[in-house]
């Protein structure tokens, strides 16, 4: 898809919390009405793939949904020396070094609930677009399902998780909760935020929606995950119930559902093939992941100074020989909970810069396989799905159950099934296993604060702190623009 395409071509209003300075941005008087772009169901399509575009930005998944979490975690040691102030302060979890996707996500929603509100009533459409029509609908929900989730767990905490101790005690806000299209300036109110509930349920409905809605066009399984598929929107339902807590056995439901043969394009990958298939585009393992053209949408300084390949790759020293701005390292602790025959293993490499002669241990999971500093993003992969079920299962005290399931994805990784318990220990071995399966994919943060743990530091990153579950920098600061426009919307404790 192309970046940013299609944003100028349609005219919706969009709600700007990034820029602090207008609660709604008009576009100019010289772009297209929204009554003349959404006229029929390709101008929905447009309006859709321009959510996609919205989803690539660097400061959204096409980097710090894909890494941050792991920064402000335990996976990565942030090498200042050589990271070029790239994540220095998440590392160490400094006041306001977070998430900040309010803005953009805000403007994705509003495009969405443009699509939501509109498709329905078209009239006259042909035939041959049916179909489609269908299918825009079925992703708008499912899109607005996980914009929302995203900022559900960026700026509040989980529906069973809120704590009860220290200065963010039994805070239960959450996202603002905006399910029309704003098309004039009048229309943006000054929403409060909804309670941790019931944006989870908004999400679930959403996700649901999408779901019959997929449903209604049939089984089929698709030929890429560049776009939002049925069986992502139930891995989707699936995760945000185990994200729920309390809700495990209707997550096994959803993830046996995402993995059936019938509508799943995703496929474990076999053994030997973990690092390779990293190579691969798309990934064999993804349910959804978004796609990047290296000629259209990483252009200029875009790439080489934002990407995930520089991020993550040693300047001078990577296989394409390419100048980076790459500090994002592999922490020891990481490194030891993989076995040497695991072929895991086989991501991580030891290099050093062509600026810095101090060797530092790096994960090759963005070896710019679109090109020049190009990488998808994987959003969900097939692994992702197994562990999750596997912890929902466990969770029920289905241990042995759990346990097959870890014993499963180790097998095709070529590491050691011998002492995969089959008792409650299994609880702790999942997270140790999604750590060692999902490294470098920002997962480690959510998961940490999800089940209400400390957040661990790297022992190399000396001058940073574990992160209890009472801090308030556990939640993400809300724009202060945001905060100052809008007297019905609290800013998270402390900031």
């Amino acid at each position: 898809m192309k970046n940013k395409l299609y944003i100028y071509v349609v005219a919706v209003m969009l709600i700007t919390t990034a820029s602090c300075k207008k609660i709604v941005e008009i576009n100019p008087q010289n772009q297209v009405t929204p009554e003349v772009a959404l006229q029929d169901v390709d101008g929905y399509q447009t309006l859709l793939i321009s959510v996609y575009d919205r989803l690539q930005a660097y400061g959204y998944y096409g980097r710090d949904m894909a890494l941050m979490g792991d920064a402000l975690a335990d996976n990565i040691f942030t090498a200042t020396a050589v990271s070029g102030s790239r994540y220095d302060g998440q590392n160490l979890n400094n006041r306001n070094a977070h998430y900040n996707i309010w803005g953009n996500a805000y403007a994705a929603i509003n495009e969405l609930n443009n699509i939501i509100a509109g498709i329905d009533g078209l009239t006259s459409v042909p035939t041959a677009k049916v179909t489609l029509q269908t299918r825009v609908k079925a992703e708008a929900y499912a899109l607005r399902g996980l914009i929302y989730f995203d900022i559900a767990r960026i700026y509040g905490y989980e529906p069973n998780r809120i704590p009860t101790t220290g200065t963010n005690a039994n805070f239960n806000k959450s996202a603002v909760l905006r399910l029309l299209p704003t098309k004039q300036v009048g229309e943006a109110d000054l929403k409060p935020r909804s309670t941790v509930l019931e944006v989870y349920t908004s999400i679930e409905k959403d996700l649901q929606t999408s779901i019959t809605t997929f449903a209604s066009l049939g089984a089929s399984v698709p030929t890429n995950p560049y776009r939002i598929t049925e069986s992502f929107a139930h891995a989707l339902l699936g995760k945000v119930y185990l994200y729920w807590g309390g809700k495990d056995a209707a997550a096994v439901q959803e993830f046996d559902k995402a993995l059936a043969t019938t509508i799943a394009f995703a496929k474990l990958s076999g053994a030997g093939n973990a690092a390779n298939d990293f190579k691969k585009v798309p990934h064999p393992e993804s349910l959804f992941e978004i796609n990047y053209v290296q000629s259209v949408e990483v252009v200029g300084v875009t790439g080489s100074n934002d990407g995930l390949f520089t991020y993550t790759q040693p300047t001078g020293t990577n296989a394409s020989n390419l100048a980076t701005f790459a500090g994002q390292t592999v922490s020891n602790e990481l490194n030891a909970l993989i076995e040497t025959a695991d072929d895991r293993k086989a991501l991580l490499f030891n290099a050093r810069t062509s600026t810095n002669a101090t060797i530092f241990r790096w994960a090759n999971k963005y070896p710019g396989s679109n090109g020049a500093y190009t990488d998808n993003v994987k959003v969900m992969r097939y692994a992702d799905v197994l562990l999750m079920k596997a912890e929902a299962l466990a969770n029920q005290g289905l241990y042995p159950e759990a346990a097959a399931l870890v014993v499963q994805l180790r097998s095709n990784r070529n590491a050691t099934v011998v002492g995969v318990p089959i008792t409650s220990a299994i609880v702790d071995y999942i997270q140790d296993e999604r750590r060692r399966e999902l490294f470098f994919e920002g997962h480690r943060w959510f998961d940490l604060k999800r089940l209400g743990k400390t957040i661990t530091k790297p022992a190399q990153a000396s001058s940073a702190l574990p992160v209890l579950y009472t801090d308030y920098r556990l939640l993400a600061p809300i724009p202060t623009g945001e905060i100052s426009l809008n007297p019905a919307l609290p800013q998270n404790p402390n900031y």
